[in-house]
């Protein structure tokens, strides 16, 4: 099982326990690249795909974790 594998297992069993860094890492080895950084709103940008995660206090809500699992599961 791979780094993006293990994260992947980890952001399904515990979506509500997940930091930022967590995110971000597995965005960029799927290709995204931090485009910019509005406020709380973090930017994400892989060709026409634009994905904005709100990080408060170095968290981020589980139903943008579900979402993140669902964007890498459709491609």
């Amino acid at each position: 099982m791979g780094k993006k594998e293990k994260l992947i297992d980890k952001l399904k069993n515990s979506p509500n326990n997940i930091t930022f860094s967590d995110i971000s890492k597995l965005l960029e080895l799927e290709g995204f690249i931090l485009d910019r950084i509005t406020g709380s709103h973090h930017i994400f940008e892989k060709g026409d795909i634009v994905f904005v995660i709100p990080v408060h206090r170095n968290r981020v809500k589980s139903i943008y974790v579900k979402r993140v699992i669902e964007l890498i599961e459709r491609e």
